[in-house]
């Protein structure tokens, strides 16, 4: 992920992600953008990439976007933040 933040037309979101967690993933990023949001709280990356994934798995991680690029440990708690998530949100569909 700390490559493919470097090389946002790199790296195809499938490579690393189930092809079902692409609705989860842009459903985060458009909570995490805002209704109006600045250029620099805007996923700047396509959807169907890497790039794209690591931008929504480090604000996860408490990454701002203000400060520098995100590094492997907040790449880690937000990796592991979007798999609750992810479980929270099987469970959810099961439920109702």
């Amino acid at each position: 992920m700390v490559r493919a933040r470097d090389n946002p037309a790199g790296q195809l979101l499938d490579d690393a992600f189930d092809p079902d967690d692409k609705p989860l993933l842009m459903a985060i990023c458009k909570d995490y953008e805002g209704e109006t949001p600045t250029e620099r709280q805007k996923n700047p990356h396509p959807p169907d990439t890497l790039a794209f994934a690591t931008w929504v798995i480090a604000r996860l991680g408490a990454w701002t976007g203000y400060y520098g690029k995100p590094g492997p440990a907040t790449l880690a708690r937000g990796l592991q933040k979007y798999h609750a998530v992810k479980y929270g949100a099987q469970i959810a569909r099961v439920i109702v």
